[in-house]
C-alpha cells in the first residue's frame, strides 16, 4: 500500500527509514529517498515591468565535473550560445560576491520572439563540486531601472557550503 491509513496503522519499517533523508524546502519538509536527487530551480518573482515578469532563477548542480570556476562558466556559456537561437554574448568577467566569494558573470542578448529583445545576466559560482547559476532577465529599459537593485540581490548570494570556506579565508 502506498499511503498510510487515516488512523496511522501503517508504519514505516526501519529499512524504509534508513533509506530516507529529510528534504527541507521553503516552508516544508518531506522524506526523500537517499538515491533521489534534488533538482530544484529556485524562482524569486519580481515586478512585471515593460511587459515582462522579472525574476531570479537559482539552479544548483552537485558533483559537477569541473575543478575551476572558469571551466564551469565556459561550459555554461557554450551551452547557452548553442541552445538559444540568436543569442549573443555581450560581456563576460570575473567578479566577487559581497562576501568575497569568486564568481563569473556573463551577459547575453537574445530574441525569445520576433518582437521582444531581452538581456540575461548569469552569475556562476563554484564551491568544491557544487555549481550555482543565478539568472535574471531584463528588457533594455528595465536593465536600467530594475538592474541596479537586482544586481545588489545577486551579489548578496551566499551558498551554505561556502560558509566554512569563507571562515578559512577562501
Amino acid at each position: 500500500m502506498l499511503f498510510t491509513k487515516k488512523d496511522g496503522s501503517l508504519k514505516k519499517t526501519e529499512q524504509q527509514t534508513e533509506s530516507l533523508r529529510i528534504y527541507r524546502g521553503n516552508s516544508f519538509n518531506i522524506d526523500q529517498p537517499k538515491e533521489w536527487q534534488d533538482r530544484t530551480i529556485h524562482t524569486l518573482i519580481g515586478p512585471i515591468e515593460d511587459d515582462i515578469q522579472h525574476n531570479i532563477l537559482i539552479t544548483i548542480d552537485e558533483n559537477v565535473p569541473f575543478d575551476s570556476l572558469l571551466d564551469y562558466a565556459d561550459w555554461q556559456i557554450t551551452a547557452m550560445e548553442e541552445s538559444l537561437k540568436g543569442c549573443r554574448l555581450l560581456k563576460r568577467e570575473e567578479i566577487l560576491l559581497n562576501n568575497g566569494l569568486p564568481a563569473y558573470r556573463a551577459v547575453f542578448r537574445w530574441y525569445p520572439s520576433d518582437s521582444l529583445r531581452v538581456y540575461q545576466d548569469h552569475i556562476f559560482v563554484l564551491v568544491d563540486k557544487t555549481a550555482y547559476k543565478l539568472t535574471t532577465t531584463f528588457t533594455k529599459k528595465t536593465r536600467k531601472t530594475l538592474g541596479p537593485a537586482v544586481e545588489r540581490i545577486l551579489l548578496s548570494f551566499q551558498p551554505e557550503k561556502a560558509s566554512e570556506k569563507m571562515k578559512d579565508g577562501y
